[in-house]
Order: C-alpha cells, then sequence, then structure tokens
C-alpha cells in the first residue's frame, strides 16, 4: 500500500479512458508507417512500485496486485529453493515482467527491402535473453493450439508518438518473483510513449486464470548513448544439489510457510495488505485495517482455499469446429488437431507415421489432411494408450494406408493375419489387451482397430523417413499401457495423455493408472528434452491442447508432484476422501485445468489421486 502511487492512479485513469474507447486490434494497418522510431539503446528509469528495485519483491508481498484465490494459494505454496531445479535455472521473462527486472533493452526496426516499409521492431533485454518481436505488417494471431514463448505473439501500431502493443501466446510467467504468476492464458496491452530520450511504459495485462481484474504497471526507460554491451548472459542448467529425488519439488503446505510474516512485521504492513487482492488496489483498502483484529482475522481466511469449486477459465484450443487443422512443429513432424485427441504425422520419403489415430469422427478428413502432407499412404500408427480419443480412428486409417514392407515379405508376413491389409498399428502390449478380449468372448472394439505390432518393455526402436523413432513405455502412468514416441531428429516427442493442457490428467486407475506413475513419466520425459531457456528445443505434443515444449512439460510435473505432496500429507494424518476433497488440494490449479462438470471432473481427479495413493501400487518395471 506504501508504494501504490498517486502518480500510477493518474496513469491509469488516462490510460483506461483510451483503452476502454478503442477496439484495439494488436495490428499495424498494412501501408501506414509508424511516426517514432525507439531505435537505440535503453536502460530503466524506474517504476511505480519505489521500493523495488526489481519486479522481484520480498516473500509474501503481494499488495497492489489484484490476484485472486488460485495465485494467492499459488504464490503461498512457491519456496525458492525450487530454483534449484535443473528446468527453473534458465527461465526467462515475459511481458510485462521483463521491463521491470534488470538490465538494457535493444530495439531495432526492420523494414521491407524494397518497399521500406516496417515489416516489424525488434526488442533484446539483456536479462531476458531472447529477441521479441513486434509485428507491424498487419498479421493475424497464430491459432489457440500454437505454441507459447516467454515474448509471446506480439503485434503493433503507432498513433503519433505512441506504439501500442498487443500480446497472446504467452508462456505462465510472473508478475513477481516471489511466486505470484501469470498464467498463459494472460494478454497483455503495452504503450510505449516516446517524449525525445524518454519513454513512458505502461501495460495492462488480463489474466482470466489468476487475476481478478487487470493488472496496470508502469515504468520508464532511458536512451542510452552507448552500447551497454551485454547482451549475452549464458545459462546451462546444472545439478545443484546431489542426488535429489527426481520427484521432488519444494513446496510449502498452505498454512504452513515459514515466512509469513516476514514482510509484513518488517515493514508494518498488515499481512491482510500483503496478501494482495482487488482490493488492494485502490486507496479505499486502508480503511479496512483500521481494525486489527479484524484484518488479521481476515487473512487467517485467505491462507487456505475457500469450499466453492472453481472451474478452468483457460481457452480450449481445440476448435471445434468440424474441422481438421494442421501445425508445422518441426523437421519432418506435424501436429493435428479437431478429432479429439492431437495426431502426431512424420513424413518423408516412406509412409507416414502417425502417433494416434484421433476419435475417429473425422477420420476421412485426417486421411485428406495426411495425404495434403505425404502421397506415400500411411504405413504406420502408434497408439500412446487405449483410450477410444487416441485409437477411434485406427481402423479407418488402418485401412487407408499400407505397410508395403509386410506386403512384399515371403516369410516373416505370415505371422500377421493382417499382413499386406493397410497400414501397421504399434501399441505395447496391454493397449491390445484392453482393446481385444480372450477367446470366446466379446471385445470392446472391432479386430481392425487392435494393435498388431506389439511390444512388452522398455522401448520400440525403429528408423523411419530417414529418422530414429523410439517408442518408450510409460508404466503406469495415465493407465498400464501408454507409451510416448520420440522423433530424434526432428526432436519431437508425442507423448499421449501423459500431457494434456486442457486438464487434469486422466490417471484412469480401474486401468493401471497412478499418480507415482504419472510423475515418473513427466520425469522420463524431462529428461529427453532440451530447450534454450526454456524457450524452443524439444517440442512436445500432447494428447490434447496446445503444442508445447520443456517448459510446460517442467509446469505439469511440478503441479502433480505439489498436489501429490499435499494429498499425502493428509492422508498420513488419517484424512479420509471426502476430508481431501473438501480442502480442495487443486485450488491453485483449478482456475487452469479444473473441472465441475464433465466426463473427467476436479473430485475425480482427486479421487484417482487418493485411491493410487492409499493403493500405493509399485510402478511396472520398464
Amino acid at each position: 500500500m506504501k508504494r501504490f502511487q498517486s502518480i500510477s492512479i493518474l496513469l491509469a485513469a488516462v490510460f483506461f479512458g483510451a483503452v476502454a474507447s478503442a477496439q484495439f486490434p494488436g495490428q499495424q494497418p498494412p501501408g501506414q508507417q509508424p511516426g517514432l522510431d525507439l531505435s537505440g539503446y535503453w536502460v530503466p528509469g524506474g517504476h511505480q512500485d519505489a521500493g523495488l528495485m526489481t519486479a522481484a519483491g520480498e516473500l509474501v508481498d503481494y499488495g497492489g496486485i489484484p490476484v485472486n484465490e488460485a495465485d494467492r494459494l499459488f504464490a503461498l505454496a512457491y519456496s525458492a529453493s525450487r530454483l534449484t531445479l535443473p528446468q527453473h535455472q534458465c527461465t526467462g521473462y515475459v511481458p510485462p515482467y521483463m521491463f521491470f527486472a534488470p538490465g538494457d533493452y535493444r530495439f531495432a526496426e526492420e523494414r521491407d527491402p524494397y518497399t521500406q516499409r516496417v515489416v516489424d521492431i525488434k526488442m533484446r533485454s539483456n536479462s531476458a535473453q531472447a529477441y521479441r518481436t513486434i509485428w507491424m505488417d498487419g498479421r493475424p494471431h497464430p491459432p489457440a493450439y500454437a505454441a507459447h514463448t516467454w515474448e509471446g505473439f506480439a503485434t503493433g501500431k503507432v498513433e503519433g508518438n505512441v506504439l501500442s502493443v498487443y500480446t497472446t501466446h504467452l508462456k505462465r510467467g510472473q508478475i513477481r518473483a516471489n511466486g505470484v504468476a501469470q498464467s498463459d492464458q494472460a494478454t497483455v496491452l503495452e504503450y510505449f510513449v516516446q517524449h525525445g530520450n524518454r519513454i513512458t511504459y505502461f501495460s495492462v495485462t488480463t489474466d482470466p486464470v489468476y487475476l481478478a481484474e487487470p493488472l496496470v504497471k508502469t515504468s520508464t526507460l532511458l536512451r542510452s548513448t552507448r552500447d551497454p554491451n551485454n547482451w549475452l548472459q549464458p545459462c546451462d542448467d546444472g545439478e545443484v544439489i546431489l542426488d535429489r529425488p527426481n520427484d521432488l519439488v519444494q513446496n510449502y503446505l498452505w498454512g504452513q510457510h515459514p515466512f509469513l510474516r516476514e514482510y509484513s512485521e518488517k515493514h508494518k504492513v498488515p499481512l491482510l495488505g500483503a496478501l494482495g487482492g482487488p482490493e488492494t488496489v485502490y486507496p479505499e483498502f486502508a480503511a479496512k485495517l483500521k481494525d486489527a483484529s479484524a484484518a488479521d482475522a481476515a487473512a487467517k481466511v485467505e491462507l487456505v482455499p475457500s469450499s466453492v469449486q472453481q472451474a478452468s477459465r483457460a481457452v480450449n484450443p481445440d476448435p471445434h469446429d468440424g474441422e481438421i487443422h494442421v501445425l508445422p512443429v518441426q523437421g519432418s513432424v506435424y501436429m493435428l488437431v479437431g478429432d479429439g485427441g492431437n495426431i502426431a504425422v512424420q513424413v518423408g520419403e516412406e509412409g507416414a507415421l502417425l502417433v494416434d489415430a484421433g476419435a475417429g469422427k473425422l477420420s476421412d478428413k485426417v486421411i485428406a489432411a495426411v495425404r495434403k502432407l505425404s502421397e506415400k499412404p500411411i504405413q504406420f500408427i502408434v497408439n500412446t494408450s487405449f483410450h477410444p480419443d487416441h485409437t477411434g480412428g485406427n481402423a479407418k486409417l488402418r485401412a487407408a494406408g499400407e505397410d508395403y514392407e509386410f506386403a512384399t515379405a515371403l516369410f516373416f508376413s505370415r505371422a500377421f493375419a493382417d499382413a499386406g491389409k493397410g497400414a501397421t498399428i504399434i501399441g505395447h502390449q496391454n493397449v491390445e489387451n484392453r482393446m481385444s478380449a480372450p477367446t470366446g468372448q466379446v471385445s470392446p472394439t472391432a479386430s481392425e482397430s487392435w494393435p498388431t505390432d506389439t511390444y512388452s518393455k522398455g522401448r520400440r526402436r525403429k528408423i523411419h523417413n530417414n529418422e530414429a523413432v523410439e517408442i518408450f513405455y510409460e508404466p503406469n502412468a495415465v493407465t498400464d499401457g501408454d507409451s510416448i514416441v520420440q522423433f530424434r531428429r526432428s526432436d519431437v516427442i508425442a507423448v499421449g495423455d501423459i500431457v494434456d493442457t486442457t486438464s487434469f490428467p486422466f490417471i484412469d486407475v480401474k486401468n493401471g493408472g497412478s499418480i507415482l506413475g504419472e510423475i515418473a513419466a513427466l520425469n522420463n520425459i524431462l529428461d529427453k528434452t532440451v530447450s534454450h531457456r526454456e524457450d524452443g528445443g524439444t517440442m512436445i505434443i500432447p494428447g490434447r491442447g496446445r503444442l508445447c515444449d520443456e517448459w510446460e512439460v517442467t509446469e505439469y510435473r511440478d503441479m502433480m508432484v505439489i498436489i501429490r505432496d499435499r494429498v499425502k500429507a493428509m492422508i498420513a494424518k488419517g484424512a479420509t476422501l471426502q476430508q481431501v476433497k473438501a480442502a480442495r488440494p487443486t485450488a491453485d490449479y483449478d482456475t487452469r485445468f479444473g473441472a465441475t462438470s464433465g466426463p473427467w471432473t476436479t473430485d475425480m481427479f482427486v479421487e484417482a489421486i487418493y485411491t493410487s495413493l492409499k493403493q500405493a501400487p509399485a510402478v511396472a518395471a520398464k
């Protein structure tokens, strides 16, 4: 509260009036040219949080940020020791945080060599360590199922001396580095107002997952006459704590934050004010703190989840428009979206190799999409599990393909009843077991959908389209037959339902799934990924949702470990399933992944964790 400056209130009123009256398209109209030039070197000139040298803040210092319950609980569970984990050591900065972090900035224009129109504006931050591109040529934003980055996808326009920027497709980042999170559903409006050698920077962050209302921040940048020459800060992750289990993610159980009152007592700020929320943004909040006893009682309520179950506020990236959408991933691999689960397609000189077959509702359109990518027939289909969203299209896609190796073989093909009759379906033996039935019994699926090329342990490997393709068994994760598929040269891994960016993972306990196996599988995926400061590198195709990379898998793994720890602690104290559900151990993730209705609710997810921990089954050998 001490930091909430009157100048920021005035700026907010002025800028919010402008934002409210304009439908900002986030694009420079084609042919329109900027009337200002931000090119050059800039250094921080201070910002509205005068007590913070950067955007970090002290522990449990969330005042003036309109966090909702989920973000407050996320921050209260955050331990700075998490930064010692390899995947957390070289993370990037999202806007607007990047303009409140320490360091210098370099801005430059790129122009079309023939028309001399500005194509984009590049922004480099030495601390964020990435080039941010602001497109000025009128191009649209990518589809919702495209990958997210630290810089996001930004489009801009210029009016007078103001550059306006609209950014989407951001990763889950931070508002402050003390645990206050900005979700991957956030969008950011920014205004760079140039006055000679000074830029007034104004941002409005809208985050349906973690903010109760938009967050307004201001700062200044000052022109530098020299190149700071500090644009490279190499960062490679390393082993900080020897022999640490890979399923250890440091976190604080709710109500057990060891430094809960450190900031409030040091600065004589009531704890209620330090916990943040929309009320703390406004001057009227000070009156609520005059009664110290009432304020302290109210603060205690904020330290644990309320009893109100929350549903996800995230956008489902599947268009649900009855069409198949094709997204190039990298190398020779593409992602198909639209028929239930995502489908990975590898193409080349040989026949196409598919990972999963979708739900089967749009199989004809899937076949048409694959044919546009390759004139060769589908040769292989790998099933990551037996679930219908991944195997429903098996029969049609198989019939549309051809495994020419078996079709032309003589001796070896006699071992396969379906030799030469279509594409070969590959899966773990347990996938075939779940889809078929013992002789004399009726199977749940037609035999044309079953895998005919199975494996039992470890991995199944092959060279296809001149690329090493490895299929790894991930026992007792979502089911007892999960596989992930790694395309070595393309550096892409299709992971099936082990990662689902639209919901908590569907841990199918009745069919061998478990929380321990899920965590082990996520860590196995991370053992195979590489990235540059947690951007790009190995790309991950999830069972559902948007394209990912290492950071999203890290976040998913962290979430699963933290929720496991909470449920496990309650079980140790003798809590019943109903008591665990009532405690809402997923509360800080519900607004991103939760569901209060539908085929897989938050209650079902919590029950699956509780049941699998109570049963404590051993994870099968790989």
